[in-house]
């Protein structure tokens, strides 16, 4: 696939690459889409665990009912006001 970019701050920006690294146009081209689809790749990761931590809560949360027990009522205190 060939790729013919007609946009003058794209040529302009990669003229600077190109006079700051002394790497060619498509060296510079394929790291940056390499970054690109990496960190692509880590927000949908992110989101794949976002939603399935999600799921996880909202099933635990069915489990505990309309009435579930305070933080306190888990942990349990004897009457010093300790963790039983």
């Amino acid at each position: 696939m060939a790729i013919n970019i007609r946009n003058a701050e794209v040529e302009r920006l990669i003229d600077e690459l190109k006079s700051m690294t002394g790497k060619g146009t498509t060296e510079i081209v394929l790291e940056l889409v390499r970054d690109e689809n990496a960190r692509q790749r880590k927000l949908l990761d992110i989101e794949e665990r976002r939603r399935r931590i999600q799921e996880i809560s909202r099933r635990f949360c069915a489990r505990l009912g309309p009435n579930p027990p305070t933080p306190d009522e888990i942990i349990g205190y004897d009457e010093n006001g300790l963790p039983t």
